[in-house]
């Protein structure tokens, strides 16, 4: 069967992480002489690189992934990868664990920007105009989450669903339409709604400076 290409990404979340996995490592071998450079080049001048030619490429379009965080995880180990040739510490002449990794570094995980991104669209979606497909669509998914049977068996993994865990994390409901309309009146309060945005990366700062 064809796979399905639009705007450059796959219309599968699986198979666009994987493609973008492959893409940040070409991205990532195009800079190897500025990573091999040591310390004629210094760490933070390298991770500005880093940050805009292979992490903006890994992370297009991630704001619209249904991805589990097992397939994520790929992202993270990727990153992880990459980080570690360009501070010079490769397995097995040299081991460090993933918090004094991303500790060095002053960076955070791949996954947790991708909840960041997500919660980001959210609530562009949240205050755009009700006639947007986005927010015609989003209408229909509550309403429809609430009306109608659900399918049988396993339930598919779906934007929708994420965006409803999401929510939960922060103990807010999306069950019906009257949730959506409450939803988009905390959305129309963008200082509010992005502090609730930063929820996953505090946690991850949490547990990175505890550990």
């Amino acid at each position: 069967m064809e796979k399905i290409k639009v705007s450059g990404i796959q219309l599968c979340s699986k198979t666009d992480i994987l493609h973008r996995c492959n893409l940040g490592n070409l991205a990532f071998q195009n800079f190897k002489k500025i990573w091999m450079q040591g310390p004629k080049i210094n760490l933070k001048t390298k991770l500005k690189i880093y940050e805009a030619q292979v992490t903006s490429v890994m992370l297009y379009n991630c704001n619209s992934w249904a991805a589990t965080q097992k397939e994520l995880h790929k992202l993270d180990v990727t990153q992880r990868k990459h980080l570690c040739y360009i501070i010079g510490m490769q397995w097995p002449k040299a081991v460090i664990s993933n918090v004094t990794l991303y500790k060095r570094c002053e960076l955070t995980p791949l996954s947790s920007r991708i909840e960041s991104a997500r919660w980001r669209m959210l609530g562009h979606i949240l205050r755009s105009d009700e006639n947007t497909p986005a927010q015609l669509a989003l209408h229909f998914a509550v309403n429809a989450d609430a009306t109608m049977k659900g399918r049988v068996g396993r339930h598919q993994n779906n934007l929708f669903r994420i965006l409803k865990y999401d929510l939960k994390r922060r103990d807010i409901l999306l069950n019906c339409v009257d949730d959506l309309e409450n939803l988009k009146v905390l959305a129309s309060n963008r200082n509010e709604w992005r502090s609730l945005q930063q929820i996953s990366v505090l946690k991850f700062f949490v547990y990175l400076y505890e550990s």
